[in-house]
């Protein structure tokens, strides 16, 4: 466990993925949760962007849940908007780990370099299975994966 970590993501159309993401941030935490969620500037380009849910939604739904699975107030958290690379990562000073799933890896070495160069720690990454992992191809492809852009694709369709 540690003092604080950190996770962040779209958290779009939160799902059972982002769930077991949070809950291990939140589990890996000791006293302190950061939590970033990209801003609605970073998603321009995201597939299905009609039916990408508002900062808003996606903020109060992460806060929600993280409400409902705190077993105690002993772990605080912190919800940051995400609006470069890095996040608060790249300038929150204390935190001593960060959270991604297995297709984050690339993002959290990135993290550690931006930090490093700064003068300030390097993060314990701690990396989690993208649920339907198994059936990803051998071309990190992802096929198969949990995942919101398939959600927004069906919701596009009903429009």
């Amino acid at each position: 466990q540690f003092n604080v970590a950190a996770v962040g993501g779209t958290f779009d159309h939160i799902h059972d993925g982002h769930k077991i993401l949070l809950s291990v941030a939140l589990f890996l935490a000791g006293k302190k949760l950061i939590v970033g969620v990209t801003g609605a500037a970073m998603l321009v380009k995201k597939k299905f962007a009609e039916v990408l849910e508002s900062y808003s939604v996606r903020q109060q739904s992460v806060v929600s849940f993280l409400t409902l699975v705190s077993i105690d107030d002993s772990v605080s958290y912190e919800i940051y908007e995400i609006n470069d690379i890095c996040g608060p990562t790249g300038f929150v000073r204390d935190i001593d780990a960060l959270v991604v799933s297995y297709e984050s890896i690339k993002g959290g070495e990135f993290v550690n370099n931006y930090r490093k160069e700064r003068g300030f720690s390097t993060l314990d990454v701690s990396v989690i299975k993208v649920i339907g992992e198994d059936e990803v191809s051998s071309d990190n492809n992802w096929a198969g994966k949990l995942s919101s852009t398939d959600i927004r694709e069906k919701e596009s369709k009903l429009l």
